[in-house]
């Protein structure tokens, strides 16, 4: 039921979006209301996957928690690369270079490249108990690095550092940003049920991982 509802409500929020007059300080602003929600919902996944990560470090250690933790951070990390992609579009437009070494822009390709870090390190261990175990400090670690970099670097560093537009949405009208958070909530629900799919299959991996283990 939820992928029907979240299927709709992007449907609608790109319907929305388009509909939108420029925003402040943006020269073009649709691809906003894509590149944005993608960027909150890599946060939102990665945090996800570390809460599912801890449930499983203290609550039962229950294998399907470590799925679930994995295939969250899985989908963030796509989510990721399709938010630093747009991203780099999105600069092209406002500010004339696909990449021009803004905070923003270093601090989600520093936070995509400490994933692809963590994935390797868990995929380097073959024990399944040591793995999980592990996955736990790395998905923890992961998140706080995602903070950093998508969000605290840049609030630290002196006035006028980054490109990256921080008063738009202060400064833009209501509607726009209803619109924005209006797509947010889309991206983030599909991107989530994208994420629960993920976790089923990697689940019946592991069992079907298992019950060969057994019989050989």
């Amino acid at each position: 039921m939820l992928k029907f509802i979240a299927s709709a409500w992007v449907l609608m929020g790109l319907i929305i979006g388009f509909a939108m007059p420029r925003a402040q300080n943006l020269a073009t602003t649709p691809i906003a209301f894509f590149h944005v929600p993608m960027a909150v919902s890599m946060l939102l996944l990665f945090l996800l996957a570390a809460i599912w990560s801890v449930k499983w470090a203290f609550f039962g250690r229950d294998p399907r928690d470590d799925a679930r933790s994995l295939a969250f951070a899985e989908v963030g990390f796509l989510a990721g690369l399709v938010a630093l992609a747009t991203g780099m579009i999105f600069a092209k437009t406002n500010w004339g270079a696909y990449w021009s070494w803004d905070p923003q822009q270093v601090g989600v390709l520093g936070t995509l490249l400490t994933y692809a870090a963590l994935f390797a390190l868990r995929g380097a261990t073959d024990d399944d108990q040591t793995k999980r175990s592990l996955w736990t400090a790395y998905s923890v670690l992961g998140v706080l690095v995602a903070c950093f970099g998508s969000y605290v670097y840049r609030q630290i560093l002196p006035p006028g550092t980054s490109l990256h537009p921080n008063q738009t949405l202060t400064k833009s009208d209501n509607l726009f940003k209803f619109a924005l958070w209006f797509n947010v909530i889309g991206y983030a629900m599909l991107l989530i049920c994208a994420a629960n799919v993920r976790a089923r299959l990697e689940i019946v991996s592991n069992r079907l991982e298992e019950r060969a283990w057994r019989i050989s």
